[in-house]
């Protein structure tokens, strides 16, 4: 299979993180062998990743610990809601069943 510069660097993503099938990683070296441009850019993507934030694994802890506890909190303020909103109706009928004489 043949794949111009565009395609190759499209597929770049993938071939770092070895996600690609055996012929389009196939398809994409022999592009790589023969094309200077995009070796240069892939040299250069990899070493843009390199510099991308990394979480060290502890922070995904307090992470999830968070957004528990903001679920949590979301949950009982909705349900908090709809207890008022049942009461209201709740009261609302039963008004509406007295006659005013």
């Amino acid at each position: 299979m043949n794949i111009n510069c565009e395609m190759a660097r499209d597929l770049l993503p993938m071939y770092k993180d070895k996600c690609l099938s055996p012929s389009s990683e196939e398809a994409l070296r022999e592009h790589l062998e023969g094309c200077a441009a995009c070796r240069r850019y892939l040299h250069e993507y990899k070493a843009r990743q390199k510099d991308d934030i990394l979480i060290p694994p502890g922070d995904f802890a307090d992470i999830s610990r968070r957004l528990r506890r903001h679920r949590t909190v979301t949950e009982i303020a909705v349900g908090a809601a709809v207890a008022v909103l049942a009461a209201y109706a709740v009261i609302k009928t039963l008004k509406g069943g007295q006659s005013h004489e």
